[in-house]
């Protein structure tokens, strides 16, 4: 539907079959070139002939299978800038479609962990903190990104038709990639593709019929670099980030160990427990386990030992401990010398047997052993929940 002005261009002046098999011809090609884990990422939109909908993405979805590539996500990209006016009959186009494919089925690099959302801990994040990843929220299939303004990237930056936001491609290169893989565009236009992959570290190979585009992105590329190079970085945040995940695998381990001593008190209504809970920095070894710590029990009645620790192990083993991801090594205590020497010099924050997502003060490790409390960690933990 463009006019690039080249005699050789593939869409303008073709049948949409003509257009169709060009295009597949060339990701043909494009698979050859991919390594296994590699992905195909292209952004494709309907257009209207005659008043119909002519439905491309699908269309060539359908176009690349023969060539091995399996579509495996859809998502939106929703255009924050686009024309105020619509056809008669149809609503305002604000969105396109990103289309996502791998080499057959098998497994591909997609790194979601990079772009998930942090937010502020709302009230079932601090309530049930096992329900959710502490890297924080799942990516959703819309993206908003802007259409950048032409001539954004300079005055003398020739206009293009089709210009692609550097955050949208910067989230695809660095989801899908590592430094120093290449990062192939067949179609690099104004050249945003292989600027942003370079400026993250990525090699690039591009193709483009315009040489005007060509020197036009060498020369901006140049820029870029400079002005990368003049920058300080931004750890904010990362540092959120991690501080974020730091905070949800804290209240899972708090929680984890108050929910075991709430079922040890209904087993033991008249016994006082006592729990101490530690994040451990060993690995799991166990299948769907993705951290570690450490809980020492204290049974008031030693008589009751044995049966304690066949209650432990199955309310540790079993839902809704189970599904915490922690792998949990439980010790039953009779006295402060059952401490590590590391532990015996901790402070310990208390916990209640309803909340522990916000401590109720501090001890040293013999005050806590005489507090009637029930819980107590070296982990501090204060989380506001948030309704907001």
């Amino acid at each position: 539907m463009k006019d690039y002005g080249r005699a050789n261009q593939i869409g303008f002046g073709q049948s949409y079959e003509e257009y169709l098999s060009d295009l597949a011809l060339v990701f043909s090609e494009v698979f050859r070139a991919t390594k296994s884990t590699g992905s195909l990422w292209i952004i494709v939109d309907t257009f209207r002939k005659d008043q119909e909908v002519i439905p491309l993405p699908f269309d060539l979805a359908s176009r690349l299978k023969p060539s091995g590539w399996t579509l495996r996500d859809i998502v939106i990209w929703k255009k924050e800038r686009t024309v105020p006016w619509t056809h008669s009959g149809a609503t305002k186009r604000i969105f396109e479609y990103i289309l996502v494919f791998s080499k057959g089925a098998g497994s591909f690099k997609y790194d979601q962990d990079k772009f998930r959302e942090i937010t502020n801990l709302k009230h079932w994040w601090v309530r049930y903190p096992e329900r959710y990843n502490p890297k924080g929220k799942a990516p959703e299939e819309i993206w908003s990104y802007d259409i950048p303004v032409q001539g954004s990237w300079g005055d003398h930056y020739v206009r293009h038709f089709c210009p692609l936001p550097t955050e949208l491609v910067s989230r695809i290169v660095q989801q899908t990639t590592e430094p120093n893989q290449i990062v192939l565009d067949p179609f690099s236009g104004s050249g945003t593709v292989p600027t942003v992959s370079k400026l993250h570290s990525r090699r690039y190979i591009g193709f483009e019929l315009n040489s005007e585009y060509v020197a036009m992105f060498r020369k901006h590329l140049q820029v870029q670099q400079e002005l990368q190079s003049n920058s300080s970085s931004d750890t904010t945040t990362e540092d959120s980030s991690k501080n974020f995940e730091r905070t949800i695998i804290s209240l899972r381990i708090l929680k984890f160990g108050r929910l075991l001593a709430r079922q040890l008190q209904k087993q033991f209504p008249s016994i006082k427990i006592k729990i101490f809970a530690f994040q451990s920095n060993e690995v799991p070894s166990e299948k769907f386990k993705h951290y570690s710590a450490e809980y020492l029990i204290e049974i008031g009645d030693h008589n009751l030992r044995t049966e304690a620790a066949r209650l432990i192990d199955q309310i540790a083993t079993k839902p809704p401990l189970s599904k915490f991801g922690i792998a949990a090594r439980c010790r039953q205590i009779s006295a402060q010398n059952d401490f590590s020497s590391e532990q015996l010099d901790l402070e310990y924050f208390e916990y209640t047997i309803t909340n522990s997502h916000f401590h109720n003060g501090h001890h040293n490790l013999e005050s806590a052993w005489k507090s009637s409390g029930v819980l107590f960690s070296p982990i501090e933990v204060e989380v506001e929940e948030s309704h907001g």
